[in-house]
């Protein structure tokens, strides 16, 4: 039993350890899941707030640019006098609030500059442009795509309005600004290697982006115009991006009152790449530490088996044992037997042979019960008492009463011999000097655990009794009293009604 409950302890700690390992990396991975997404999310946050401060700077562009843009039309007067004093100065006023970068253009109809910011600028003829074709057209503001500019080659985006006088077409106001604004933005916002700003139409066509790319870009059938914009004028999602093919995070945001989209990405790798380092960094601490719970563990099954198979030999030790002390007490029970009828053999009168016969048959008793009942270190006293007894009614066959009263007492193997042979001569002593031939005749045993780890038997009768007197130097009463001091206790007899012995002897 003790080896069955050891293995069942260690297939216990085997599982608990699995389902432990289990529910850990569970734990871990469950960590991990939402370290994940909130880490996804902060992303998500990032470019989405990004992209609404592109937005609100891309329409503060627009509308000063559109604010510029009239003041100079108002400026240069119904009579388009860009060379008078007063309309340069005008000019010049309405320009106060644009970007150091910005530069202003007024074209006439048939392409010639008739005023410019720029004192580098070449008299570039425009009428090709879109910022010019579209105002001649008949837009009355329009916003370019991302331009590549003809007096220095760098990226540029503009705004252009339609000059008109009586409702004919006299030329174009524009402004442009050097994409590169963009740039310092972007390293204001601090949103980390790989990301990007950009500014769109929403027929596709890229106004401006940081970092730069090479001329112009459609992107009207990306996602962003295809799934995205028709569905929410903001949002974010994971797309690889058309210019340079990384995988991005990219927010976007509609600017109001124009048609444009604002756009703010974070490199997704590099993003992630953050958050698995710190990953990497746990783990290196929650793996070795789960490796030594592990072993530990192992280390505390592989104790568990070791003691079940000493335990096994163990058992197997007690098994060879017990039988060995049972075919012993097999044998003492059969010799006691050899014994009686030895005695019986002998030339003794009846009254010797049934003492000497019943001495032997109590202790012959003891041994059979520890054989019957493999009950090594103690027996139990009501069986053991009646077993006793029984044996010395049968032999006196006496019609006298029984009467047992025994509490449920386990008495050791040291004292179960002394008190089998000392009841053998109480009880016989009742039979013989009591006379007990009435039909009224009875003999009570008992016996009751007192409270001080004591126990006490009495063994009464309701005959005439006897005087002890007169018996002292019996050998029923020498044993009696010798077997008295092998239990360390103490007897006394009352003869009020009847004979009563009582003794009082520790157990346990």
């Amino acid at each position: 039993m003790v080896t069955k409950a050891i293995a069942g302890s260690a297939r216990a700690a085997a599982t608990f350890i699995v389902a432990t390992f289990l529910v850990y990396s569970s734990i871990v991975g469950a960590l991990i899941y939402q370290g994940f997404n909130a880490a996804q999310d902060r992303a998500e946050s990032s470019v989405t707030s990004a992209a609404k401060a592109v937005k609100i700077n891309t329409g503060w562009i627009v509308e000063t640019a559109k604010q510029a843009l009239r003041q100079m039309d108002f400026a240069l007067g119904p009579d388009v006098e860009p060379d008078s004093p007063t309309t340069l100065t005008s000019i010049r006023a309405s320009l106060q609030g644009l970007p150091s970068s910005a530069k202003a253009y007024i074209v006439s109809a048939d392409g010639r500059t008739l005023y410019t910011t720029d004192p580098d600028a070449p008299n570039i003829d425009v009428r090709d442009r879109e910022y010019f074709t579209g105002p001649a057209a008949g837009q009355q503001f329009f916003t370019s795509s991302l331009l590549t500019s003809r007096i220095d080659s760098s990226p540029i985006f503009t705004f252009s309005r339609r000059l008109e006088r009586e409702s004919v077409f006299i030329g174009v106001a524009i402004i442009s600004f050097d994409a590169a604004l963009l740039g310092d933005l972007l390293e204001s916002l601090d949103l980390g290697p790989g990301s990007t700003l950009a500014i769109l139409r929403r027929d596709g066509m890229l106004v401006a982006r940081h970092p730069p790319v090479d001329g112009p870009l459609d992107l009207a059938q990306h996602v962003l115009f295809k799934d995205h914009l028709p569905n929410s004028d903001a949002g974010n999602y994971i797309v690889e991006s058309p210019v340079d093919g990384e995988k991005r995070l990219l927010g976007y945001q509609t600017v109001p009152e124009t048609e444009l989209v604002t756009i703010a990405s974070v490199g997704y790798i590099q993003t992630m790449d953050r958050f698995w380092r710190r990953v990497r960094v746990f783990l290196a601490i929650v793996i070795p530490t789960i490796f030594a719970l592990a072993v530990c563990a192992f280390w505390i099954v592989s104790l568990l088996r070791r003691d079940a198979q000493k335990n096994e030999k163990l058992e197997a030790a007690f098994k060879t044992n017990t039988m060995l002390f049972r075919e012993i007490h097999h044998r003492v029970k059969n010799n006691m037997q050899a014994m009686q009828a030895l005695v019986g053999m002998q030339k003794l009168s009846p009254e010797v042979k049934t003492n000497f016969k019943l001495r032997l048959a109590a202790m012959a008793t003891v041994h059979e019960h520890m054989y019957n009942y493999d009950k090594y270190a103690a027996l139990d006293a009501p069986a053991f008492i009646g077993s006793v007894t029984e044996n010395i009614f049968k032999a006196h066959g006496t019609p006298a009463r029984l009467n047992l009263d025994v509490d449920q007492i386990s008495i050791s193997h040291d004292q179960a011999t002394s008190l089998a042979m000392l009841i053998n001569e109480v009880v016989t002593n009742s039979l013989k000097y009591a006379v007990l031939g009435s039909t009224d005749a009875e003999i009570r045993i008992s016996l009751k655990l007192l409270t001080d780890g004591k126990a006490e038997l009495t063994i009464a009768d309701n005959g005439p009794g006897f005087e002890p007197d007169k018996c002292h130097s019996g050998m029923g009463t020498k044993i009696i009293k010798g077997m008295v001091m092998q239990l360390h206790g103490s007897h006394t007899y009352d003869f009020k009604a009847g004979t009563s012995f009582s003794l009082k002897f520790p157990v346990g």
